[in-house]
């Protein structure tokens, strides 16, 4: 009979070994823990300056008070003022001064939005650009580039006295402003209608805006930001003067269509007893003819 002998191994007899190894040294092994970053992170309320009344426009996160001064924020005027025909305005605020949680801006200029501009150059009409810089009542330096439509193709000598115009109106409108007082004439669409009335003697002008306005001297407009309890206050009353107008306005609402619907009701085609139903609905006297009682609920 043949034997078998069992033949000795040592690769194999020390792969167990090894794997046992290889586990401990993982185990050995200390990983390197990732910080988050943004954990020590500080979010800020960034606030308009003082002719917006300092509203909340944005929030954003720093690690560090100082790395939030200098920032720059760009947000549409419609979220300052609630008034949706000044969506094309994108205004440009830099922060001054941080207090807090709240970084204070100051105003850095305006851009109409692109989409806006191409919708307003046609075919065949003529574009004018204009770049000029003013000098305003309070010292406040500033660079503004308009834009004159005209409905015809013009040549270069009739756009030079067209420049020469609108830099002569708008520099008598708004060099005897302050910053805030040209920015509403600016903003509520005056100064255009006005440069636009002017050359239309001249040329016929189709329309004039103010395509982007940058501060020259930024540092003139640096101003003492309220404390913390006169900053609430001012954000109190705001908040509490939209929700006035908005239930004026709910109530002007609800007004007119109910004087709509006594206007669309036929009470002629009622009968009296419906008439009378419908006068003690509302606490009105039901006593009288038909046309009596008509007249009262028309009233």
């Amino acid at each position: 009979m043949l034997s078998t002998q069992r033949i000795f191994n040592p690769v194999q007899s020390s792969q167990p070994e090894l794997v046992v190894q290889t586990e401990k040294s993982l185990a050995k092994v200390t990983r390197t823990k990732v910080k988050d970053k943004w954990k020590n992170k500080m979010w800020y309320r960034l606030h308009a300056p003082s002719m917006f009344n300092y509203t909340i426009m944005a929030h954003t996160p720093a690690d560090n008070p100082e790395f939030v001064n200098g920032r720059v924020t760009e947000v549409p005027l419609e979220k300052l003022t609630g008034d949706y025909n000044q969506k094309n305005f994108m205004i440009k605020f830099r922060v001054n001064e941080t207090r807090g949680n709240n970084a204070f801006t100051s105003f850095d200029g305006h851009r109409l939005t692109s989409d806006y501009k191409r919708a307003l150059t046609r075919r065949r009409n003529s574009r004018i650009d204009c770049n000029f810089v003013l000098k305003l009542k309070d010292d406040v330096q500033i660079r503004i580039k308009p834009i004159i439509m005209v409905d015809k193709r013009i040549k270069k000598s009739q756009e030079k006295v067209l420049r020469a115009l609108a830099h002569e109106s708008i520099e008598k409108n708004l060099t005897k402003l302050t910053l805030s007082e040209a920015l509403k004439k600016i903003y509520s669409g005056d100064l255009s209608k006005d440069t636009a009335a002017t050359l239309k003697s001249t040329y016929p002008t189709k329309r004039v805006e103010i395509s982007k306005i940058s501060v020259m001297n930024p540092a003139s407009l640096m101003e003492v930001p309220p404390d913390e309890d006169e900053l609430e206050k001012i954000l109190n009353s705001s908040d509490e003067e939209e929700t006035v107008e908005e239930t004026v306005s709910e109530e002007a609402e609800t007004v007119k269509a109910t004087e709509e619907s006594n206007d669309d009701v036929d009470y002629a085609s009622m009968k009296v007893a419906e008439l009378k139903e419908l006068l003690k609905e509302k606490n009105l006297p039901v006593s009288g003819t038909k046309s009596e009682l008509i007249e009262r609920l028309q009233t």
